[in-house]
């Protein structure tokens, strides 16, 4: 439903009533209130009250501020619009999707289909999505309109645009796809690069500098409860970021002392129990979370709209905290994944077996094992076989007594 004919004064209210059911704060919502008002007054000096998109962006334009304020007049402006083109609210930070060329609009969207019936995750859909639509403009970009017509070299200059070469596996799941529905002649998946994403040894933290990290946070603020709690959930269960955005309340038995959860990344059930540590700190945090007793879940953004925390807020909170305890990063992840690593170090080094380890953590690969072997370096130093004395040339080369010439 579009309002585009409502009076200004109308317009902001209802702007203003939709960001007082978001939970905005009385300082945000003056903050608002002052920006709508001289925009009121422009109107009024171009002999209306009816706001457009034209003269919001008019608005804009008139403006001479410094960029963080014009950064707030846009968004207030962006609220005005989305009111009146009846669309839903959204927070300040959208991702820009991209735009799929419309003469291959229905295959892409047929092929998606199928991969949710195939059981893809939403999440993986989403990326094969992104990776198909960067290859079809670039097929555009190279001439090609009918994917009838595709050939090795415009398929070849296409795979250039991916600076990231995970993307080759999802551009040849979708030649595969082209081939077997008959819409190719040929089978191209044969000529996309096989990539294989060397995989890292984990960042681990020690045990000193994760107690570093816990006791640079304030604990005298409702922030600073409910920090301590997130990173005590990844540090001591190895909790996921998207599992703890997504806990609930009745997903965590006190008197028992367990957190019961269905794993976001694999949807297979975990049942942990909680170390002191992590008890008294949820303990602490919920007195002090208005918000947990209203939707359920048990952490929430600190600013509006007060909505459950994201990732990416527990990835700042952990980065905030580590720079507070002036630990070294440098070249070191420092997101909830390496606190997992770190943890998953710490019971092996205190004698865990692997398999422990990896029910503790909910991997449900066996073979990740193999990526602790890598991190246990004091046990593998245990391996590690004397080499033997040197003899005959090698000393007389290791004593510079002989000098040998390389061809």
């Amino acid at each position: 439903m579009e309002n585009n004919a409502m009076p200004f004064a109308d317009l902001m209210n209802a702007v203003i009533d939709q960001l007082k059911n978001k939970k905005y704060m009385d300082s945000t919502l003056i903050i608002y209130r002052r920006i709508y008002n001289r925009i009121q007054k422009f109107l009024t000096e171009r002999g209306t009250d009816v706001y457009t998109h034209d003269l919001g962006k008019a608005f804009i334009d008139s403006l001479n501020v410094c960029k963080s304020t014009l950064s707030s007049y846009i968004c207030a402006v962006r609220r005005l619009d989305d009111f009146i083109d009846g669309k839903q609210y959204r927070c300040h930070h959208d991702n820009q999707r991209l735009e799929v060329p419309p003469e291959f609009s229905d295959i892409l969207s047929e092929y998606l289909h199928e991969c949710e019936q195939n059981g893809n995750k939403p999440t993986t859909v989403l990326s094969k999505e992104r990776a198909c639509v960067v290859f079809l403009k670039q097929v555009v970009i190279n001439g090609c309109f009918d994917l009838s017509k595709l050939d090795a070299i415009i398929i070849t200059y296409a795979l250039l645009a991916f600076s990231n070469k995970d993307n080759y596996a999802r551009v040849r799941q979708f030649l595969q796809y082209l081939f077997e529905k008959g819409i190719t002649k040929v089978d191209f998946s044969g000529i996309v690069p096989h990539y294989k994403r060397k995989i890292p040894l984990p960042t681990v933290y020690t045990p000193e500098e994760i107690y570093r990290t816990e006791t640079a946070i304030d604990t005298g603020t409702v922030i600073g409860k409910r920090n301590l709690a997130i990173i005590r959930l990844a540090s001591r269960m190895g909790l996921r970021a998207g599992d703890i955005t997504a806990l609930k309340l009745s997903e965590i038995d006190f008197r028992r002392g367990y957190i019961s959860i269905t794993q976001e990344k694999t949807n297979v059930p975990l049942s942990l129990q909680m170390p002191c540590e992590v008890s008294e700190a949820l303990t602490v945090h919920l007195e002090n979370d208005i918000y947990s007793l209203e939707d359920g879940y048990v952490f929430h953004s600190m600013t509006a709209p007060y909505g459950r925390i994201t990732t990416s807020i527990i990835r700042h909170v952990l980065n905030e905290c580590l720079h507070s305890a002036d630990i070294n990063i440098a070249g070191r992840k420092h997101g909830t994944h390496a606190l997992r690593s770190s943890l998953a170090s710490s019971m092996v080094n205190d004698g865990a077996s692997y398999e422990v380890v990896r029910r503790i953590l909910g991997h449900t690969d066996p073979d990740v094992i193999k990526r602790y072997a890598k991190a246990d370096i004091e046990n593998l130093r245990l391996c590690a076989i004397d080499p033997p004395p040197a003899s005959g040339r090698f000393l007389e080369y290791l004593s510079c007594k002989e000098v040998i010439s390389h061809v």
